[in-house]
């Protein structure tokens, strides 16, 4: 009997002085067993072999490779690039740097340009930190903009799940007091058009329900209380309603997230910025939600989550995000 088509998944190292490394590792015995599935890690060797010694994980049989190397022959599930190596001696447990600055972007690069060329069907990426990549010179607010300036796309949004519960956001890691200012029209016209077509080509929800949520208390309160909705809000909503377009709003945000659970919900909520589409998800996800980036070229999967090096080297992390990221980009990728 011929074996199962592997479908392979690239999963970089982050941030190797956070908790990236020990997820990963956590992850890899429920993976390395399955005939469908070939994990290849982005991940310079000696860090790899550091956290596996610091953290006693179990022992998971893992090749190493290149680039280069015919990786549908190889038997093992699990593979390691080794083309990147770093001294152990610079990992520095619990500490942004330049230099995990600099690997975690490494790692990316190479990740997205084997998925560019077909050679991975999906990439997972382990969290990395803004702080790290400013002082290795990267001047990007995350890995978001680092993906989309490298396949080329201008317009990227962050979208984040937890079963069927789904929140996208129309502005990412930026102050809050500048929210407001960033909110057009025409921000918002692109972000539905993105998370429309998303969810039809790569979810296969036909007609996306989609929910717009209000930027002030109350939506605005008729004008009261700020008049984004009505001049800029409401305006797109109904061009994409004339169009034929299941999207509705905007609505108060905290009613609209307190009623998640109830039958014949909404298939992506739209927040205006970052916190208010992220606590309702991760209080709904407690730990398994999952960072997926709407409008690029290849299936992007992530935690979500950060490097949490308050914990970092504890070997306390949960990897249940990380485990739930990889499920997702292995359904997406498995779909085609």
């Amino acid at each position: 009997m011929a074996e199962p088509k592997k479908t392979t998944l690239a999963i970089t190292v982050g941030d190797i002085n956070g908790i990236g490394p020990e997820i990963i590792l956590k992850v890899l015995p429920h993976l390395a067993s399955r005939p469908d599935v070939r994990i290849l890690l982005v991940d310079p060797p000696r860090a790899l072999e550091f956290w596996k010694a610091y953290l006693d994980v179990p022992p998971v049989p893992i090749r190493s490779c290149s680039v280069a190397d015919p990786w549908e022959h190889y038997a093992e599930s699990v593979l390691l690039l080794s083309e990147t190596p770093t001294p152990r001696e610079t990992i520095e447990i619990g500490k942004a740097t330049a230099h995990s600055g600099d690997i975690a972007v490494a790692a990316l690069r190479t990740a997205v340009a084997l998925a560019q060329k077909k050679k991975v069907d999906a990439v997972v990426t382990a969290p990395v930190s803004k702080y790290a990549l400013r002082l290795a010179g990267y001047t990007y607010s995350g890995q978001t903009e680092y993906l989309a300036e490298m396949c080329g796309v201008s317009h990227p949004v962050m979208m984040l799940l937890a079963d069927r519960f789904r929140v996208a956001v129309a502005t990412r890691h930026i102050p809050l007091k500048e929210v407001a200012n960033h909110l057009t029209q025409q921000l918002l016209e692109q972000t539905l058009e993105v998370l429309i077509r998303e969810l039809r080509q790569r979810f296969g929800i036909p007609r996306p329900r989609i929910a717009v949520a209000g930027l002030n208390p109350h939506a605005g309160e008729g004008g009261e209380l700020g008049s984004e909705e009505r001049d800029i809000i409401f305006p797109v909503v109904h061009r994409f309603q004339q169009r034929g377009y299941h999207v509705s709003g905007p609505y108060a945000a905290d009613a609209l997230f307190s009623r998640i659970h109830e039958k014949g919900s909404w298939d992506v909520y739209l927040a205006m910025y970052h916190d208010q589409g992220l606590i309702p998800l991760k209080m709904y996800a407690r730990g398994r939600g999952v960072n997926y980036t709407c409008g690029l070229p290849i299936i992007r999967t992530s935690p979500d989550h950060g490097t949490a090096y308050d914990i970092a080297g504890k070997n306390v992390a949960d990897p249940a995000s990380m485990m739930e990221a990889v499920t997702l980009a292995l359904e997406l990728a498995q779909k085609g």
